[in-house]
C-alpha cells in the first residue's frame, strides 16, 4: 500500500518539478528554484506553509530517486500529501501560488505608485491653475 502511495507521490512530484521549471523559465530542478525563490521572497503571501511541505516534500523525492528500496520502504507520505502536491501544481499552473501572486501584488503596487504619483501632479497642477484663475479674476496678476 505504502508504495503504491509513494509512486503516486513521485508521478505528482514530476509534473509540480515540471510547473515550476516552466513558471520560473528554468532547465532542471523546478521546486529547488521555487525553494530558492520562496527563500528571496519574505513576504510572499503562504510562503512558509508552501515552503516547509516544499522542503518535506523535496527530502522525500529525493529519498525515492535516490535510495534504494526507498519507494517501497519510505513510510513518510500518505494521501494527503499527493493531494497536496496535485493541487499545489494546479496552484502554480493557474498562477495562483505564493511566488505568483507575490510578483502581482508587487506589479500592482508599482502601477498604483506611478499613479499616485501622476494624480499628485494633477493636483498641484489643478491647484496652479486655479490659483491663476482668482488672482487673474481678482486683477492681481
Amino acid at each position: 500500500m505504502k508504495s503504491k502511495i509513494n509512486v503516486s507521490f513521485f508521478k505528482a512530484y514530476i509534473e509540480l518539478e515540471k510547473a515550476c521549471e516552466a513558471r520560473l523559465g528554468v532547465n532542471k530542478s523546478g521546486v529547488s528554484a521555487y525553494i530558492a525563490r520562496l527563500v528571496d521572497l519574505r513576504f510572499a503571501p503562504g510562503r512558509s506553509e508552501v515552503l516547509s511541505k516544499l522542503i518535506q516534500y523535496r527530502k522525500c523525492r529525493n529519498a525515492i530517486a535516490h535510495e534504494e528500496n526507498a519507494i517501497d520502504e519510505l513510510k513518510d507520505l500518505s494521501k494527503e500529501d499527493v493531494k497536496w502536491v496535485t493541487k499545489f501544481t494546479k496552484s502554480v499552473n493557474h498562477k495562483k501560488d505564493p511566488v505568483s501572486r507575490y510578483y502581482s501584488q508587487a506589479k500592482m503596487y508599482v502601477i498604483w505608485k506611478k499613479v499616485r504619483i501622476v494624480l499628485a501632479i494633477l493636483g498641484v497642477a489643478a491647484v496652479g491653475v486655479g490659483a491663476y484663475f482668482v488672482l487673474n479674476l481678482l486683477n492681481i496678476i
